[in-house]
């Protein structure tokens, strides 16, 4: 049997070739599969395609039995879990991605010079990209950047302001100095 056939104008249509070419190969449409077996019986062969309204399902006959084409599925909700927003029970659905919540180990970082150590000094750091752009070039280690730890004005005021409490002319300004020479 072929799946097509060419007719031709005024061309008669035999019963056999009604059901062969017309019939067996439309889209049927039943309630169900009860309403289907009862309406078609012993009449189906390979290959016959029909539509399911109880469980909005296409199904075609292998020539044993009817299989599903498609399903509506049984997903029914998608809730976002950690570091995700969105979800939604019907239609549509968008998941987000929160990135205030996510956190990458950096050994998952493939282009990164940076060791986890020296990473982890930043931990914590609530500093603004401005404020970190001030330290690109600065060859200080963290020890020497330990020294301003606590500075809350220009290093030269406090600075000033330790050599007017010091004793004698010059006092620390003095003794600074000389320590640094």
């Amino acid at each position: 049997m072929s799946g097509y056939k060419a007719w031709s104008i005024g061309e008669v249509v035999e019963a056999g070739d009604f059901q062969t070419y017309i019939q067996n190969q439309t889209v049927m449409k039943f309630a169900d599969a009860a309403g289907r077996t009862s309406e078609l019986g012993d009449s189906v062969s390979e290959g016959m395609l029909s539509y399911l309204v109880s469980t909005e399902t296409f199904q075609y006959y292998t020539g044993a039995v009817w299989e599903n084409i498609s399903n509506p599925g049984d997903i029914t909700a998608v809730t976002a879990g950690t570091a995700l927003t969105g979800g939604g029970t019907t239609g549509d659905v968008t998941l987000n991605v929160d990135l205030s919540a996510v956190t990458i180990p950096a050994s998952q970082i493939s282009d990164l010079t940076a060791t986890a150590a020296e990473l982890n000094i930043l931990d914590g750091v609530t500093a603004t990209t401005a404020e970190l752009n001030i330290l690109d070039g600065v060859t200080a280690d963290a020890t020497e950047l330990n020294y301003v730890d606590g500075v809350t004005s220009g290093i030269q005021s406090q600075l000033d302001g330790k050599a007017a409490a010091g004793s004698g002319g010059g006092g620390f300004e003095t003794n600074f100095l000389l320590m640094g020479a």
